[in-house]
């Protein structure tokens, strides 16, 4: 099961409204013991599960329901019945909340929920509220997996709405792939896009004394297996990370960009140590929330990784696709410069080495996090428009032990790098790339995934 992730469900035991008149105490019992073994189940998932305290009826008293949900956060709204229910209650609860709807029944034939649960699903299609349906018993594993996959998935696009995206500069390098409609963005998604000014972050930078990084350096000299660059670009490197966490978090960003390329090499030094650290869940301070942080000014990437960091709530990594092994049926992925660090085996497989491009002209040099991700199960996915309209390619895979002579078969020797044997044909994968940039996370979460997409409108791209 997932970890806690910041999910927050919405509970409610549903009965049709002849409560007092129709049902017995046995029944009205069955429905509050339900209520509370159904949060049990749902908070088994790490989830927050808030309900109203007590069972759902009337129509006014579903509406009223659905409101308290919304105001406690509710990413997504469970309606467990229990037995006879009126579709109009499940509508005016769903449509209150204001989130996508589960609707869950048992199996117990005296019962009879598969009724009320049948009339309610096809009244949350009537009214156009996206919803899913589980049917079973709440201690079969094959529910408690699926409602995990309707829970995580949807809430995984739900908690986009009202998150602000910081993106630094316009478009880098000439990727249309990387460039959004912040209109669309806040209509469809419910995301703000705001910016901040790669010049406001170079300068407080550069503003900062030795002294205010000093046990940031420390910690990075003992946390990681070596430093192969002059002590003054690391100190550069160290302060761009910092003077970014402080206005990231002044601006209240939930999730951002950097431009870096081209600017950056030949006014300062590149942002690869402060993109590595943001993504990570701890640094010199301590724990912490990663920060998505995608380069490039590349939107979609971090919209892609937002989506997977609240699948997660783990660090997602940022890279290029630099090869697509046809014979091994593999996809290498290595960024330029910059990867957080928690993908390798252990941080002192990390070295610090200095940034390989050669076409640029360079102020002080550049660090990069040098190492090659852990061996694991894997999901890589990227979001990309044909035509306006947004698809997701997604893919499982394993990611490979390799030694770190592997990186002498890359050219990008100096950066961190993914092998993945991917699940399926390596040839229909190519075909189906839209961007140079791809993104991963540790486990299984295509099924998750691909909820994510439905309730957000995006169409899935997978491969056989």
């Amino acid at each position: 099961m997932i970890k806690n992730t910041g999910l927050t469900i919405g509970l409610i035991s549903l009965l049709s409204p002849e409560l007092s008149d129709t049902w017995g105490e046995e029944v009205q019992e069955r429905a509050r013991d339900r209520l509370a073994q159904a949060r049990a189940v749902l908070e088994s998932f790490g989830a927050q599960v808030v309900d109203p305290g007590e069972l759902t009826t009337t129509h006014h008293q579903a509406a009223r329901h659905g409101r308290l949900l919304r105001e406690q956060g509710a990413q997504v709204l469970v309606i467990y019945v229990g037995m006879w229910s009126y579709g109009s209650s499940a509508v005016a609860a769903a449509t209150e909340c204001g989130v996508p709807t589960i609707i869950w029944t048992d199996t117990d034939v005296q019962y009879v929920g598969i009724v009320g649960a049948s009339v309610c699903r096809g009244s949350l299609d009537e009214a156009g509220v996206t919803n899913s349906f589980v049917y079973g018993e709440m201690d079969d594993p094959v529910v408690r997996a699926e409602l995990e996959v309707h829970c995580l998935g949807a809430a995984a696009g739900t908690r986009l709405r009202g998150q602000t995206y910081g993106l630094m500069g316009s478009r880098s390098l000439g990727m249309y792939t990387a460039a959004v409609d912040s209109n669309y963005w806040r209509r469809h998604f419910g995301v703000e896009v705001a910016s901040w000014d790669q010049l406001a972050v170079v300068e407080k930078a550069k503003a900062l004394p030795d002294s205010a990084v000093e046990h940031h350096l420390d910690w990075t000299r003992k946390t990681f297996g070596c430093i192969a660059v002059n002590e003054d670009v690391m100190r550069a490197a160290i302060k761009l990370y910092v003077a970014s966490r402080e206005i990231i978090a002044s601006r209240g960003f939930d999730f951002v960009s950097v431009r870096c390329l081209p600017e950056m090499p030949g006014s300062y030094t590149t942002f690869c140590y402060a993109i590595a650290l943001l993504n990570d869940t701890n640094d010199a301070e301590g724990e912490k929330e990663a920060i998505c942080c995608a380069c490039e000014s590349d939107s979609n990437g971090a919209l892609t990784m937002q989506i997977l960091k609240h699948l997660t709530g783990a660090p997602v990594l940022f890279g290029d696709v630099r090869h697509v092994n046809l014979e091994h049926g593999q996809v290498w992925i290595s960024n330029c410069g910059s990867q957080a660090t928690q993908f390798a085996t252990s941080r002192k497989d990390v070295h610090w080495v200095e940034h390989g491009f050669q076409e640029y002209e360079w102020k002080m040099g550049g660090a990069c996090p040098q190492h090659i991700s852990k061996p694991g199960r894997v999901t890589i996915a990227r979001l990309t428009r044909i035509a306006g309209e947004y698809v997701m390619l997604i893919a499982g895979g394993e990611c490979l032990h390799e030694p770190r002579e592997k990186l002498e078969e890359t050219h990008w020797g100096f950066s961190p790098h993914s092998f993945v044997k991917l699940d399926d044909d390596a040839r229909a994968f190519a075909q189906e790339l839209r961007s140079n940039h791809l993104h991963m996370v540790y486990g299984d979460y295509v099924p998750h995934l691909l909820e994510s997409c439905r309730v957000l409108g995006i169409r899935p791209i997978t491969v056989s």
